[in-house]
């Protein structure tokens, strides 16, 4: 992140930058976003776990939605927000604290629409249609496989318009 304005070379001598990229593994990003979406609910005292399916969910969204391309392989456009492992952190706990203080605790996945549109839309606007077309490519084509999270996440495209 550049800030308002680039640094002088005097400071950024002083300083030591390491560029960390996604994780690699889905497995291991489901289970770091499950661990620290865990420890910040347990933090605010809410009694209440994500479901693992609607966490991989969760963390495949934000995977292809990063790099473009599904997991099956599938084209997918780019919103321009950050969609980093932080983000799915919150995004988890969000829809935990949701479910813990606001819902009835047991319908969580119907949450996750809103929670993805919350987050690409928070930079530009126009992300907005990106997520539509996630929703109308992958969602539908992995709803169409038979898949039942995803058939309910494609139910849910109503959420999004």
């Amino acid at each position: 992140d550049r800030g308002v304005s680039e640094m002088s070379a005097a400071l950024k001598r002083r300083f030591n930058f390491e560029t960390v990229g996604p994780i690699d593994d889905l497995d291991a990003e489901t289970e770091l976003v499950r661990g620290q979406a865990t420890a910040a609910l347990a933090r605010s005292g809410a009694r209440f776990s994500v479901d693992d399916a609607v966490l991989e969910a969760l963390v495949t969204a934000f995977r292809d939605l990063r790099s473009g391309r599904s997991a099956e392989g599938w084209e997918v456009e780019r919103p321009t927000t950050v969609m980093s492992t932080a983000e799915a952190v919150q995004v988890a706990t969000s829809m935990g604290l949701g479910a813990a203080y606001l819902g009835d605790g047991r319908d969580v996945v119907r949450t996750l629409p809103g929670h993805l549109l919350g987050t690409v839309r928070k930079d530009d606007p126009a992300d907005h249609a990106r997520l539509l077309g996630y929703w109308d490519g992958p969602v539908r084509r992995r709803a169409e496989q038979g898949a039942a999270l995803w058939r309910t996440l494609w139910e849910l495209r109503d959420d999004l318009v």
